[in-house]
């Protein structure tokens, strides 16, 4: 579990460093296919929206 919150932080990061610049927009299937830990799904998809990534349909 922890190591799972570490590799979440560390991805959430790596993305919100990335979209610093300008607002950022990801499809709900891209953001998907880029986690692998389906159990989280909800909860990463959430902490994108919280970091002003607007996730779409």
């Amino acid at each position: 579990m922890k190591e799972a919150l570490e590799e979440i932080a560390h991805q959430l990061t790596r993305i919100a460093d990335q979209g610093e610049q300008a607002g950022m927009q990801i499809s709900r299937g891209d953001a998907l296919e880029a986690w692998s830990l389906r159990i989280y799904e909800e909860d990463f998809l959430s902490a994108l929206q919280c970091l002003g990534i607007e996730v779409t349909d």
